[in-house]
């Protein structure tokens, strides 16, 4: 099983290939699909440092996250050049700037209040980053902490896990459905082959490697 350890060290060892370069292509070509109200609060889990969060914040969303890890939010607010205020708690530090909170803590410690009227989650890279073992308590404490009415645009990954060692982990469709379906109707908006994208994972030995775009929507 993954530790928490485990990502705090990575993010000291800047082992970090998670982490994208710009705001995430599916976030900019399906963000207006979603039909979502000027304003409305956006979730995103294991945020890191993404780019995506800066990004939605300038289109005028009020954007929330939670990362385990000092490095990366601070890395985040010093990359984008916001000042941000902190406030402390028994659970997590919260660090803002303007229309951006971000908590640094543990996910399976939040509350629905920390999150308030989430309109979205956003999850780009957190379930690829959850081992099999711990992934349907994520999924499970995300459902009891976002509000009836949230959507969700989900992106995953599909490969052999027997070819490659996670994380990311794979993650098949049969699981989305097996996680989600109770609570959403489930829509795939793309399928793309990126192996080309990934040469060194080809050289760890992986066949085939598919990026899955989903629209989870009550």
């Amino acid at each position: 099983m993954i530790t928490n350890q485990h990502w705090l060290e990575r993010w000291q060892q800047n082992r970090i290939g998670f982490h994208e370069s710009a705001a995430n292509r599916y976030l900019l070509q399906y963000l207006a699909q979603l039909s979502l109200a000027p304003g409305a609060t956006l979730f995103l889990p294991l945020c890191g440092k993404a780019h995506d969060i800066a990004w939605l914040a300038r289109q005028g969303f009020e954007v929330i996250g939670i990362e385990l890890s000092a490095l990366a939010i601070e890395a985040f607010f010093e990359e984008q050049s916001l000042p941000y205020q902190t406030f402390e708690s028994d659970r997590f530090i919260l660090r803002k700037a303007g229309n951006i909170s971000i908590y640094q803590g543990d996910f399976f410690d939040l509350r629905g209040e920390d999150i308030g009227e989430c309109s979205l989650v956003y999850d780009r890279a957190a379930l690829i980053a959850i081992d099999g073992s711990q992934r349907s308590n994520y999924c499970e404490q995300l459902m009891s902490i976002i509000p009836p009415s949230s959507n969700m645009l989900l992106i995953t990954l599909e490969y052999n896990q027997s070819e490659m060692e996670g994380p990311p982990y794979a993650v098949s469709s049969d699981e989305v459905e097996q996680f989600y379906a109770g609570a959403f109707s489930i829509e795939l908006l793309e399928r793309r082959d990126v192996l080309d994208e990934r040469p060194r994972w080809r050289q760890q030995g992986l066949q085939a490697l598919s990026e899955s775009v989903y629209r989870l929507h009550r």
